[in-house]
């Protein structure tokens, strides 16, 4: 048990040196990072249905989690990596998956139930701009890297994740609707 204690700190002590090294507060990834983290929350902020607050910000935690168990699964399968981060621990994206995909999400799911659009299309849409735009601009920037994997690949992630949250979100609404008629 303790060398198992000791590798695992070992490899924590090489993580903070990778980050200090070439994603510490010295680097202008850095800073690239901290702004897809903060200015979505800003946004977030300032755009956000109030009326509709609960089921939005329920929407954008399921895209949130989705989000992170797939970055989760698909660093550790080394599909692909984000050398870039805020922190020197979770070897996936924060502020992606934190701020800047569910905010994003977050903000067509609200304008496609106030303005009663098809969201399965503009998720489609809005899937096929992270696939081959954020994600290949990211990658050009060196903020994201792919291994054995085609951009086209990222898709279904995307999609999927978007169809996941809006289902579950919408079990939940429907369940609070019917809570209140009885």
């Amino acid at each position: 048990m303790k060398d198992l204690m000791d590798a695992l700190s070992a490899n924590v002590n090489k993580e903070a040196q990778y980050w200090e090294t070439y994603s510490g507060m010295g680097t202008w990834q850095f800073w690239v990072v901290l702004a897809m983290l903060v200015l979505p929350l800003i946004v977030l902020a300032l755009k956000l249905d109030r009326t509709k607050a609960f089921r939005l910000g329920f929407y954008g935690f399921a895209i949130h989690i989705i989000a992170f168990y797939s970055d989760l699964y698909a660093t550790a399968h080394k599909w692909w990596a984000y050398p870039y981060r805020i922190t020197p621990f979770p070897s996936m994206s924060f502020s992606q998956e934190a701020a800047l995909i569910p905010v994003v999400y977050m903000l067509v799911y609200q304008w496609t139930i106030n303005r009663r659009k098809n969201y399965y299309f503009y998720l489609l849409l809005l899937s096929l701009a992270f696939t081959f735009g954020v994600k290949p601009l990211l990658g050009a920037a060196g903020l994201f890297w792919l291994y054995d994997f085609e951009y086209w690949q990222l898709l279904p992630f995307y999609y999927v994740g978007g169809l996941a949250a809006k289902w579950v979100t919408d079990l939940f609404h429907w369940a609070e609707r019917n809570a209140r008629r009885t």
